[in-house]
């Protein structure tokens, strides 16, 4: 089929008036919604229609008794949910888990798995963000992200096989499912669902949310800002179960964006939202006895995402370099990061003692120190890149996850300033690409080496205790030290020596923050300076 407008292909209204005609509310969920849509509610008639519903009624007191409701103490019967959770609440559970029999019959097994995983990814992230972002509509944003899909069963029953297949090789490409819908139908199932909840008369606000969703790329901006709190709620988890349940990791960013905006957007923050949907998505499987895709863990995906997104920020951080002349020269410097001079190959040899390291999940390679200004004497006045900070919050997750150690070291060169006066910027700004360099060759595949604040370098040491991280510290003081007296005998450049800051930790808490493990060196490193120089001070963070 070719693509068209909706409005012109008529294709859309042949599907929302079959589906009209062939899949209708339970007859339970149509009186709780005439019963609850009259001015005076009677509770005892609403509890009374649900109870005519045993299958209902199990799914609902499961609901209520599991962790997605929190609730202090165990429910045995609807008069009890009734009086803890309220007649809204229990009104949109009904609705939640009343979709026709006829939707769900007939489809194959691995496509009705894929379907429960997204939809129920998607209710469960759309309560927690709302939470996370301080709403107070988590029970609405969760029934709208669970009916948000329900126009995917509709063409699974209507197109059969070739839509079943349709959506597999969306998901194996890691390309947009919507999209690729409005580019062959003309529009896609989330227009569908929306017309069908509107076709059963479910609340305004579930329909405008879901309506919100719009097809577009992963990386575009998520427009939040004339959205109710349900449908930013929805949006966001609309996008966040692309990155978890259909591992888009390239939709990551925008999302990042889009939550920054209205409430925090630290690593450990998502990480911990990621392992809340996962438990609650797989409760909620339970409950329903609905069978997910439950193979990868989304702590992992989502840390995945973010490792992935260090890397686009600092190609970013790359690519504008290239366009800027000034910095021309420190592109290059960079892509030749690995090439050594003479003198600096002569000290590439390591301590027979020294731990032989995989190769990092973060590239060796960095990009070489831009604008350099004067250090300040104050470890305080030493402000952290928050991309460096980004890097290495990935490292150590990482090895958190693989219940290993980790090290970080700070390094700087000794008596900058009187460096900065006497050899002048643009001589200071060459020594410091050459001191990258060198600071790299040394290390090896042991760590990742980058800039990390104005003057100073930092040497990330996955698998490394604090004894190995000082022995790698002192071989960068020695090499560094040797490598430069070579350098001024060839050259007549001035000698100079570096100080290290090593900090390590045997096996970062969940809730750690890596800025914790950067200061710390930064810290040791200023006592180190202090002392004289050229050495190295340590410290363990218990």
């Amino acid at each position: 089929m070719t693509s068209q407008p909706a409005a012109e292909t008529g294709y859309i209204q042949q599907f929302v008036e079959r589906a009209r005609s062939l899949y209708s509310l339970p007859a339970v969920a149509m009186e709780v919604l005439e019963l609850t849509g009259r001015p005076s509610i009677d509770a005892l008639q609403v509890k009374a229609c649900i109870e005519r519903d045993p299958a209902l009624t199990i799914k609902i007191l499961r609901a209520v008794n599991s962790p997605l409701f929190g609730l202090s103490r165990q429910v045995s019967d609807l008069h009890q949910a009734l009086a803890l959770l309220g007649m809204k609440p229990l009104k949109l559970l009904v609705l939640g888990f009343s979709l026709p029999r006829e939707l769900l019959d007939g489809v194959e097994a691995d496509s009705l798995s894929q379907y429960w995983s997204i939809a129920l990814t998607k209710a469960v992230a759309a309560r927690e963000i709302a939470e996370f972002l301080g709403y107070r509509n988590g029970d609405e944003a969760f029934i709208a992200g669970l009916l948000a899909d329900i126009g995917m069963l509709v063409l699974l029953q209507d197109l059969g096989t070739p839509y079943a297949h349709f959506v597999r090789k969306t998901d194996e490409e890691k390309a947009s499912l919507l999209q690729m819908e409005v580019g062959t139908l003309g529009f896609d199932h989330i227009v569908l669902s929306s017309r069908l909840l509107t076709y059963w008369k479910l609340p305004a606000g579930i329909i405008d949310a879901v309506s919100a969703i719009k097809p577009s790329p992963f990386a575009a901006p998520l427009e939040l800002e004339p959205l109710s709190e349900t449908a930013r709620a929805l949006v966001l988890a609309d996008r966040l179960s692309d990155i978890l349940a259909g591992k888009r990791l390239d939709a990551l960013p925008s999302w990042v964006t889009a939550v920054a905006k209205y409430g925090p957007s630290d690593l450990t923050d998502f990480e911990q939202l990621a392992t809340r949907v996962e438990e609650k998505v797989k409760q909620l499987a339970n409950v329903m006895r609905v069978r997910i895709d439950d193979k990868s863990s989304y702590a992992e995906i989502m840390l995945t995402a973010y490792a992935r997104l260090s890397e686009v920020s600092m190609d970013a951080a790359l690519d504008v370099a290239r366009h800027d002349p000034e910095e021309l020269e420190l592109h290059k410097a960079w892509r030749e990061a690995k090439e050594l001079t003479s003198a600096v190959a002569s000290f590439h040899d390591r301590s027979p003692n020294a731990a032989r390291i995989a190769a990092p999940r973060i590239s060796p390679q960095s990009p070489a120190v831009a604008t350099i200004e004067t250090a300040k004497a104050s470890a305080k006045s030493i402000a952290l890149d928050k991309s460096s900070v980004a890097r290495l919050d990935v490292e150590v997750q990482s090895c958190r996850q693989q219940r290993m150690p980790i090290s970080v070291l700070q390094l700087t060169l000794d008596r900058y300033d009187d460096l900065l006066l006497h050899a002048g910027p643009d001589e200071l700004v060459h020594t410091w690409q050459l001191l990258e360099k060198a600071v790299g060759a040394i290390i090896g595949d042991a760590g990742s080496c980058f800039a990390s604040a104005d003057a100073v370098l930092m040497v990330v040491l996955p698998s490394q205790d604090r004894m190995q991280a000082v022995e790698t510290a002192k071989r960068l003081v020695t090499g560094i030290r040797s490598w430069a007296q070579a350098r001024a005998e060839m050259g007549g450049a001035a000698p100079l020596t570096i100080s290290v800051g090593a900090a390590a930790i045997a096996l970062a808490p969940k809730n750690f923050r890596s800025s914790e493990l950067a200061d710390a060196a930064t810290r040791c490193m200023e006592v180190a300076r202090r002392c004289g120089g050229d050495g190295v001070k340590s410290i363990e963070i218990l």
